[in-house]
């Protein structure tokens, strides 16, 4: 062999090992590209409920003064048509709303919680003081007993416009929410996980609504914390809730009276 041949034969040995690399380089990218992405989260819808009782969505009341407000709920399409309801495993959980405007003095807010008879568990209503748009939680207080597992509850929300001068239906927005019992292995989950953004995703893998937003939603009150903000922005979107994403977090309100 010459000396030629054999420079030849290290060039072509090198571009051989070299082409190696790179394949196993491109099947390592795609083989991970194809593996669920432990980080993001990802909500698995639940089949809604067999008994729905009374229709849920949107009364169109006091929307044309946009008084409409936003449920933070995924809207389901059943055989009976479309449903806004969501899974809890709490006890007591907290609703989240977007508001449609800045609220002033002049508004007031209103919150009723029925049982599957049509009931009222709890029923309360808030002034507003000069509340900026945005995204609104109420939690229900320790007074008001626990929801019961397996039990399907309805709910409204409601934003009276100017209801001191103006006699008007006010802006309402109503659904359901089923609590359901937390497994040894979903509370173990929960236990291990290391951030409230951990413990989210584990909620919307189960499909427990909620309470993933809930999780994200505390966590955010006190600042948007950037990966917290891109995890709520992210859950919002998968729902078709990309117009109340971006608001901001605010407290709201005085309460006015309150019975249950």
């Amino acid at each position: 062999m010459t000396k030629s041949q054999f420079y030849i034969q290290i060039i072509k040995g090198a571009a051989i090992i070299a082409l190696c690399a790179s394949c196993s380089l491109n099947n390592r990218e795609q083989i991970t590209a194809g593996l669920p992405d432990s980080t993001a989260i990802k909500f698995a819808p639940p089949p809604p409920p067999t008994s729905r009782g009374e229709p849920t969505g949107r009364a169109q009341g006091g929307a044309g003064r946009g008084c409409e407000p936003t449920a933070l709920v995924p809207l389901t399409k059943s055989t009976d048509g479309e449903l806004l309801w969501g899974l809890t495993v709490a006890e007591r959980p907290t609703f989240w709303f977007g508001l449609p405007r800045n609220l002033t003095t002049k508004d007031a807010i209103a919150f009723v919680l029925r049982d599957e008879l049509g009931k009222e568990v709890y029923q309360t209503m808030f002034k507003t003081l000069q509340t900026p748009q945005g995204v609104v939680n109420f939690a229900m207080p320790k007074k008001v007993p626990p929801l019961k597992i397996g039990k399907l509850y309805g709910w409204s929300f409601s934003i009276y416009c100017d209801f001191q001068t103006v006699e008007d239906k006010p802006g309402t927005v109503q659904g359901k929410i089923q609590r359901v019992p937390i497994s040894a292995t979903l509370k173990n989950q929960l236990v291990n996980a290391k951030t409230p953004e951990a413990q989210a995703i584990i909620y919307a893998k189960n499909g427990i609504w909620f309470d993933a937003l809930t999780t994200l939603g505390v966590d955010m009150r006190g600042g948007k914390e950037k990966a917290i903000a891109s995890t709520w922005d992210d859950l919002l979107h998968q729902v078709n809730l990309e117009k109340v994403a971006s608001l901001p977090i605010v407290p709201c309100c005085n309460q006015t009276q309150s019975s249950n």
